[in-house]
């Protein structure tokens, strides 16, 4: 997936999980991509939702674990949906 700075619109790589991208800045123009505390937590809610929703998935047998796997992948899409839109960096 290219995402793209919200100052200069060049692509950039980034990952939402961990305090030191909290000082991320555009390979371009140097420009500060907006990392917070929020933008990390949702980052680490949503991988962990997606870990949920892949254990679900793969060793439920039960008929409830269908539902917790479409429950935590919403939330895993959910959260880094809200990650990205708060940061203001675009899919390309």
């Amino acid at each position: 997936m290219r995402l793209l700075c919200p100052h200069c619109r060049g692509p950039v790589k980034a990952n939402p999980i961990g305090r030191w991208y909290a000082r991320f800045q555009c390979p371009h123009c140097k420009g500060r991509l907006q990392w917070s505390w929020l933008t990390n937590t949702l980052g680490i809610a949503g991988s962990l939702a997606f870990f949920v929703a892949a254990y679900a998935v793969v060793m439920g047998s039960e008929p409830w674990t269908r539902t917790l796997a479409m429950a935590a992948a919403a939330v895993w899409i959910g959260a880094v949906a809200a990650s990205y839109a708060l940061r203001r960096i675009e899919k390309g």
